[in-house]
């Protein structure tokens, strides 16, 4: 670059396309309308700074990937805006559509080429992601599963049942050569076999698809503190919270005394954050700054929502992944044999006409158990890992690690509130993210295996009351 470029390129580089007072201002807009996460947002933006100002200095017509169109509409959506930047630029630029004429592929190919040729020129590589896919979806290059294999529950529960007749037969010559204290016996172990291995293929599963979506995708490992809060909890409530307490802490907001009500501090400090900048225009102009209140607007404010949408894009792929999908088809197999098992003895005994009701109980109890366990364990996984092992750090303290983890929202925000206010609020201490987080969730994994095994005892023994389908 010469002088004057460069002296061009600084002024177009710090070009402001958001403003500090809007909740729902340019950047906020983009990602939530095109479920773009906060740096693919920010990256696709310098981009299109770089891109416009190709076109500002080029005499030869230059050409857009997908994602720079994108931020490229938007902005011309926000006219005022736009024209001041053109005015930056020194030169009307004008949006060119695709007509389809004959001979226009060559033309665009043409300016393609010279546009990377370019950008190289000025600017060393381009964003490779950027310039080449045509959605945040489309970076993360997570292998999914076959759509003949991603089966539902339910279509899995059915395929068993229409197994279960034939696999009766093929069960009927073993189970009539086991007695009631073998059966028994069988079945705990059997039992005790199945939690081990569903819970080593339950983890295995989700850490493989986790490692290929996090070590794949720079994009994920960039996620910011709060993308991850929301990604994780699917709450928003807890974000503002997070928010809130950084506001307390940097004494830009307090607690009327002995209330909950918020009042903004007079101060010369500013946060930078839109978040916070929002909820501190919204504690000023409201009289009635409840924390309750504050946390319930600032919770459904788009700046906020927009993340419950990439969360569960992220969410999809990782739960309708190839390595989940694997491990869930070995899991339903083993439950499966399990329960072929038994229905087969149960089957077995109502012809024979012998008691079953101990096995029906066992039978009842253990499904029972089965389908709380699996029910939440791949949600369980998902938040610690996205709380705890993403590749983001955020500097934090043991009492707010405790409100996020808080179920009581409502209250621990009030507790907050209070406690910072009153000048018993926790002293900042250098911390980790992950350090913070998986310590509080270390004890959860062991849950569900402890209540399955205490329920082995029902069946221990038959009594006079029933049996379990034996002699």
């Amino acid at each position: 670059m010469n002088k004057e470029e460069k002296e061009l390129w600084k002024k177009v580089k710090a070009f402001k396309l958001d403003s500090p007072k809007e909740d729902y201002g340019f950047s906020i807009k983009l990602s939530h309308e095109n479920k773009w996460t906060i740096q693919f947002t920010e990256d696709a933006i310098l981009e299109y700074k770089k891109f416009m100002f190709l076109a500002a200095i080029s005499k030869s017509m230059v050409s857009p990937s997908h994602i720079i169109d994108i931020v490229w509409h938007q902005h011309l959506t926000f006219s005022h805006s736009y024209k001041s930047f053109c005015e930056l630029l020194g030169k009307s630029i004008n949006h060119i559509p695709s007509t389809g004429k004959v001979g226009e592929r060559e033309v665009l190919k043409n300016a393609v080429n010279f546009t990377k040729e370019k950008y190289e020129k000025y600017f060393d590589k381009q964003n490779a992601i950027i310039w080449s896919v045509k959605s945040f979806e489309d970076s993360i290059k997570l292998q999914q599963a076959s759509k003949n294999w991603n089966l539902s529950n339910s279509q899995l529960i059915l395929v068993g049942v229409l197994l279960l007749i034939p696999t009766f037969f093929l069960w009927k010559p073993i189970l009539l050569k086991i007695g009631n204290p073998e059966f028994i016996q069988i079945a705990i172990m059997g039992l005790i076999f199945s939690i081990v291995f569903i819970e080593y293929f339950t983890r295995e599963g989700f850490n493989n698809a986790y490692s290929s979506l996090v070590y794949d995708n720079e994009y994920i490992r960039k996620l910011k503190p709060e993308e991850s809060i929301v990604i994780a909890t699917r709450n928003t409530e807890q974000l503002a919270l997070y928010k809130l307490n950084n506001l307390f802490e940097n004494k830009l907001i307090e607690t009327k005394r002995d209330s909950t009500n918020l009042k903004k501090v007079n101060s010369t400090k500013k946060s930078e954050d839109v978040v916070e900048n929002s909820i501190l225009n919204y504690v000023k102009e409201n009289s009635k700054n409840d924390l309750r209140v504050v946390l319930n607007e600032a919770s459904n404010k788009p700046f906020l929502t927009r993340f419950l949408d990439t969360g569960e894009m992220i969410q999809n792929k990782i739960m309708n992944s190839k390595a989940i999908i694997e491990h869930k088809i070995i899991i339903s197999f083993i439950l499966f044999l399990l329960y072929s098992f038994l229905f087969s003895r149960f089957i077995l005994g109502t012809l024979r006409d012998k008691p079953v009701l101990i096995l029906m109980i066992f039978i009842v109890l253990s499904l029972v158990i089965f389908y709380v366990y699996l029910m939440d364990r791949y949600k369980v996984l998902y938040k610690r890992r996205f709380l705890s092992a993403i590749d983001t750090h955020v500097d934090t303290d043991q009492y707010l690690d405790g409100i996020l983890l808080n179920q009581n929202v409502v209250l621990a925000g009030a507790l907050t509130a209070l406690i910072i206010a009153s000048g018993y609020g926790p002293k900042k201490k250098e911390t980790s993210w992950f350090d913070s987080t998986w310590g509080s969730c270390s004890s959860c994994s062991s849950c569900s295996s402890c209540s399955s095994c205490s329920s082995c005892s029902s069946c221990s023994s038959c009594s006079s009351c029933g049996g379990c389908g034996g002699d």
